[in-house]
This record gives structure tokens, C-alpha cells and sequence, in this order.
């Protein structure tokens, strides 16, 4: 049997203390729930005060929302986050990254294919209603649909193959092949009501087993949630929580110096120093397990050129950049898309090396001694130091003949551009984590066939070694195909390695927090001081 996580001992909320937050109009009152949920709220500004202060967290997010639906995926500072306290999982992950179970007590694995999750007892859905081992197969036939358009839809059909539920307290899951890694992978697969969505389906709406239930929701601005008191586990703290979307790092920096927020990431390092002598915040710069490319979309020529793509790799001095620009303790990609100690890395890699003859060798052996212009896409705001590091990165790639016209748009509209199969940037600064550790998994977001990638090998090299991780038996046999796998990305060049992205931050001191490589912003883990 897996153990519950041991609970945290209650804690004396902080004192009340001045600060600005944000309110969200609600516009729907859905009778289901008895919650105001809205689609898009006016989002303005007002004073907290007394006993409502003292409960009320605000946490400000980096990227607008796209979704409330899970199963739509979603960014884990942005969407995923918001879902992560509205809804649960069969299992999670703890802050000190220990799996868990959450839905589910407990699970075995019964042969290479089938798995059985025994469910928690007396979880209810935050309007009170029960929750069943019927509505967990409901979750997943929406993936296992072959017309379904969800978002993660693919990479569930690609491991799953079918669920059922042979009793109220039991839950089988048969996968197409042996994934030694089911349990890990569930940890970031939420579900929700089945009635309240069916009855809702064009609405922006939410019903879930978490700690919070979602009260209103303005995509463009933020939400608020608030505590669910039917919740199965250790009631947060937070009677209220306010999610506000700062965009761009002046919006991130102006919230902090405005005292507006508790907490909030992604934080150029050089930001963190306004801060330094601050008596309300504290910062953080440490490890993350994002992973930051230039993904290459090689529809477009001449990226088509393996000889252009490396040059790409060997022309950016990736330590300068780090030393100069991102101002973090991280060390450059070891040509893989993975990074210690977050991954299981391959260890016979390592990092393109800066070398500009070669790679304006590499461009006149492909052609192209008299040089290629390029588009290098941005989504604003997203990624940390994105902005001159994308700038440093188009002079030094400019030294060796290839010409860089940056674009900039707001996340939503570059997601949808990056996916777009005829109008994709010829490069995109783009950065990956995932609420789970599967190594297939993680792999898998870089094949062929991922909506952000831009590639068809005529033999199929890596997404069939990507396949065989996937359905390795043992973890010695799943890291030996690990390490051919991304040996073969490497050598291809699918992406520019670039490092892993620093998890930036500015908290109050009144708060215990856990950072979290994968960026959560989990409203359950912060508590105040006592």
C-alpha cells in the first residue's frame, strides 16, 4: 500500500498587514454548485482588510489562461497550476517529490499491462456529490475517444488502451504495452465531474475534489477560488485565493514593489536584486526542471539541413549566456532535452560547444556561405531572461551569417501559432517540465507526432526509441534506450540546446513554501509563519 502523505500541523494564520489584491465579477450562478463562475470577469483593483485579509492568499502567474478543463493540458505556471487545487489525481507528487497517492490508496501492478488502483473512501465532488469508480473511467474515455480533440488526448491513447471499473472501489487500468511508469505519469492527469461537465459544455466552468472550488475566472486577468470545506484531505489555510496573470516582468516587478502579491516566479535574476534588502519579501534563483530549446521547425528551409541545425548549435555560446544573461547556477543542456537532478540523464553526452568556424562551415558545406535569414518567436513574458537572451542569441548567431527577425505575442496566440502546421516560426524559445518524472514521457513531448514539433524522420529513428522507453520492463532497460534516443536527437539536431530554466521567485517572509522545480504554485502547500 502506498502512504499518505503525513499531514502538516495547523498553523496560526499571519497578521493582518496592508496590501492591494484584485477582484474577479462573477456572471453565472450555476445552480449545480450554488458557486459564481464566470467566463470573463471585470478584473479590478481594492484593499483587503480584516478577517477576509487574514485567510486571503494572492499568487500572481506568468502566463494568461487558456483553460479550466485539465484535459485541455496547460502550462504548469499557468492552467495546471489553477488545476491543481481545484482538482486530484489518482496519485501526486509531495513537495519533497515523493509520489503518493491522492484518489487513489493504493495500486499494484498485476502483469506487465494491467495496473489496479484501489480508491480512496468518501471523497465527495466539492457540491457534495460522490465520487466513483465509474466517473474515473468516464475521465479517461474522453482521452481513449479516437475523436477526441483534447488537447492530451494522443499521448494518453499512445500508453492506455482501456479502463474499467469492476467494483464502487476499483479501478483497472490496461495499457497497450508494459509502462513501468503508469503511477508516476498519473500524477499530473486530473479528473472532473462527468455529469457537471455534460451539463455544461460550453461553459468555462469547474467541478472537482480539491482543497479549493472555483468561484470566478477571467482568463486574461486571473481567478479566484475558495476553500472547498467538503475536501478529503487536510483543509488549507486559505479560505480565499486570488490568482492575478503578470505577463511581463515589469508587471511581475511593479506587483511585488506595490506589495500586491505573496508570491510570484519567473523573475529575471537582475530583478531579484530590487529586492534583496526588501522587509517583505525574500528571493530564490535555484534549479528547475523546465528545460529550455529553440525548437526548430524544419518545414521551413533551410532548417531542414541537419548541417544548418547544428551550425544553429555550435554558433550560441551557451556559458557566456548564462554567466552574462541568466545569471543562474545552471550549466548548459548536455545535448539532451533532460537535466539532472530532476531526469535520468544520459551520461555519455555533453553540451554542443561554442565554435563558430564550424558552424560557419557547417552553413557553407549546406549552401549558405552567403547566409540565411531566420525567425526566432517569443511568447511574451514567458520564460526567464527570454528577452535579452533572445537578443544575445541573434547577435552571436548573426556573427556567423544567420540573420534573426524576432516576433513577441502573448502566450495563448503563440501556443496556437507553435502547433500551427503551416504557419510555425522558423525557431521558438520554448521551455518544457511536466508534473510527473517518466522518462518516456518526457521524451515523448520531442517526437514527431507532439503538436509542437516540426519534423518527419523518413525512418522514424527517435519515435520508435521513444516507443521502446515506453515499453522497457525494467529501468535498466528503459535507461539504456534513454540514452539512444537522445544520443540520436542530439546527433540529428532536432533542437538548439540551451540549459535548464532557473526557478525565480519572490515570497513574503511571512510564508513556509516549498519551491517546486516544476513551477506549481499550489495554494495548499503555502502556510504562514507562526
Amino acid at each position: 500500500m502506498i502512504p499518505r502523505p503525513v499531514p502538516r500541523s495547523p498553523r496560526t494564520p499571519r497578521s493582518p498587514g496592508s496590501r492591494r489584491t484584485f477582484r474577479t465579477v462573477a456572471a453565472a450562478v450555476l445552480a449545480a454548485t450554488s458557486l459564481a463562475l464566470t467566463a470573463c470577469g471585470a478584473v479590478t483593483s481594492g484593499t483587503s482588510t480584516g478577517a477576509e485579509e487574514d485567510s486571503s492568499l494572492v499568487i500572481g502567474i506568468s502566463r494568461k489562461l487558456t483553460s479550466i478543463d485539465p484535459a485541455q493540458g496547460g502550462s504548469l505556471d499557468g492552467d495546471a497550476t489553477l488545476a491543481r487545487a481545484i482538482y486530484s489525481g489518482l496519485t501526486y507528487y509531495d513537495p519533497e517529490l515523493e509520489l503518493r497517492g491522492e484518489l487513489a490508496e493504493s495500486w499494484t501492478q498485476d502483469d506487465d499491462t494491467h495496473w489496479t488502483f484501489v480508491l480512496r473512501d468518501g471523497v465527495t465532488w466539492s457540491d457534495g456529490s460522490p465520487f466513483t469508480a465509474e466517473q474515473v473511467v468516464w475521465n479517461f474515455q474522453r482521452f481513449l475517444d479516437p475523436e477526441s480533440t483534447l488537447g492530451n488526448a494522443a499521448a494518453i491513447r499512445a500508453i492506455i488502451s482501456g479502463v474499467t471499473a469492476p467494483d464502487e472501489g476499483t479501478v483497472v487500468i490496461e495499457t497497450n504495452g508494459p509502462f513501468i511508469d503508469l503511477p508516476d505519469r498519473l500524477a499530473h492527469f486530473f479528473l472532473v465531474n462527468p455529469d457537471f461537465v455534460q451539463a455544461h459544455p460550453d461553459e468555462l466552468v469547474a467541478l472537482g475534489t480539491g482543497p479549493y472550488v472555483l468561484e470566478s475566472v477571467d482568463l486574461e486577468n486571473g481567478a479566484v477560488l475558495t476553500r472547498n470545506p467538503g475536501y478529503f484531505g487536510e483543509a488549507p489555510e486559505w479560505e480565499r485565493v486570488e490568482y492575478r496573470v503578470l505577463e511581463t516582468e515589469a508587471a511581475r516587478v511593479q506587483a511585488a514593489q506595490a506589495e500586491e502579491i505573496d508570491v510570484a516566479i519567473q523573475y529575471e535574476p537582475a530583478s531579484l536584486e530590487l529586492f534583496a534588502g526588501s522587509d517583505v519579501y525574500d528571493t530564490g534563483n535555484q534549479w528547475s526542471s523546465w528545460n529550455n530549446t529553440l525548437r526548430i521547425n524544419e518545414n521551413v528551409a533551410p532548417l531542414d539541413d541537419v548541417r544548418v541545425r547544428q551550425a544553429l548549435n555550435y554558433a550560441i555560446d551557451k556559458e557566456a549566456l548564462i554567466r552574462d544573461v541568466v545569471g543562474a547556477d545552471v550549466e548548459p543542456l548536455a545535448g539532451q532535452v533532460l537535466s539532472a537532478p530532476y531526469d535520468r540523464i544520459n551520461p555519455d553526452l555533453a553540451a554542443y560547444p561554442y565554435d563558430p568556424e564550424r558552424a560557419r562551415q557547417l552553413l557553407a558545406e549546406a549552401g549558405h556561405a552567403d547566409g540565411v535569414t531566420i525567425e526566432l518567436g517569443l511568447s511574451t513574458g514567458s520564460y526567464v531572461a527570454q528577452d535579452p537572451v533572445s537578443q544575445a542569441i541573434a547577435r552571436q548567431l548573426g556573427e556567423v551569417g544567420i540573420t534573426v527577425e524576432i516576433t513577441n505575442q502573448s502566450f495563448p496566440n503563440w501556443v496556437e501559432r507553435t502547433r500551427s502546421a503551416e504557419d510555425a516560426p522558423a525557431l521558438y524559445y520554448i521551455g518544457y517540465t511536466a508534473g510527473y518524472r517518466a522518462p518516456a514521457e518526457r521524451l515523448r513531448i520531442y517526437t514527431s507526432g507532439n503538436g509542437q514539433s516540426h519534423y518527419a524522420e523518413p525512418d522514424a529513428v527517435y519515435d520508435d526509441l521513444v516507443t521502446q522507453v515506453t515499453a522497457a520492463t525494467t529501468p535498466e532497460q528503459q535507461q539504456e534506450l534513454v540514452n539512444r534516443a537522445t544520443a540520436h536527437y542530439r546527433e540529428q539536431a532536432h533542437a538548439v540546446f540551451l540549459w535548464p530554466q532557473p526557478l525565480t521567485y519572490v515570497v513574503r517572509k511571512d510564508l513556509e513554501w516549498t519551491p517546486r522545480p516544476e513551477h506549481w504554485l499550489v495554494p495548499q502547500e503555502f502556510r504562514s509563519r507562526s
